[in-house]
């Protein structure tokens, strides 16, 4: 069996890629989400001149973050963790 940190490092862990909320209460909040944003859109399609294009433009924009702030909270999670552990094995000595 491969280490952990050897499967990081081949490439056969990807942490920020799969991370997702597995709570139901997550999915229901996107799910509403999803459904508002749609409906916002059509509303600004409706509007002269039309809005929606920009404003899917706007939220495609913010989407393109996420993978940004996924490494960062994997980054920082990884860090406290190894805190942790390192609290705990001074303590042994």
């Amino acid at each position: 069996m491969k280490s952990v940190l050897s499967a990081l490092y081949d490439g056969k862990l990807h942490p920020a890629e799969q991370y997702a909320p597995k709570t139901k209460e997550y999915w229901e909040i996107r799910q509403r989400n999803c459904r508002h944003y749609k409906d916002f859109a059509e509303s600004l399609r409706k509007l002269d001149p039309p809005l929606d294009k920009r404003f899917i433009q706007i939220l495609d924009e913010q989407i393109d973050e996420i993978p940004y702030e996924l490494s960062q909270m994997f980054a920082d999670g990884f860090c406290l963790g190894a805190r942790l552990m390192l609290e705990v094995l001074q303590e042994d000595l």
